[in-house]
């Protein structure tokens, strides 16, 4: 069992890691006006919220080769779900926040945007494999008509 959710906890972690670097550096960003500094910080959270669901696309196209998508998608779902909930309730603790500081609306709008950055790029990683017909699914569809069209050797009657 530890086999099979080991990828998943690594994604978890890295995906976290990934959301405390982006909360350090919005945190240490400096500028000469607030304005400058919300522009900097939105550039930031953007940059950010790129790499995340860049991650989920690799992941998927990664997996997805080798792989069957519902055993992708459950994989990158147990992942994003421990990822958000240490976004969501850790991640501010590591900048001295409060996980409530800027309201309900902004707590519950991170579960949507982890929500949508996981099956944004988890359609589109597998689109993409679909449509170069590099998903498993595919792949084993080309074995099967490649073994089929092979016909037995044929033997001489005397």
């Amino acid at each position: 069992m530890f086999q099979r959710w080991r990828g998943a906890g690594i994604l978890a972690l890295a995906l976290f890691a990934l959301n405390v670097a982006g909360r350090w550096t919005a945190k240490l960003m400096k500028a000469e006006n607030q304005a400058a500094l919300d522009h900097k910080k939105d550039v930031a959270g953007l940059i950010l919220i790129v790499a995340i669901g860049l991650v989920f696309v690799g992941l998927t196209v990664y997996w997805g080769r080798v792989r069957p998508f519902p055993r992708v998608a459950q994989d990158l779902g147990a992942a994003t779900l421990a990822a958000c909930l240490l976004a969501v309730f850790v991640g501010p603790l590591t900048v001295g926040e409060s996980p409530f500081r800027n309201g309900a609306g902004a707590f519950f709008s991170q579960f949507l945007v982890w929500g949508g950055l996981a099956i944004g790029g988890t359609l589109l990683g597998y689109m993409g494999l679909v449509a170069f017909t590099s998903d498993y699914r595919s792949r084993q569809l080309k074995r099967f008509a490649d073994r089929s069209k092979t016909l037995p050797k044929r033997v001489a009657r005397r």
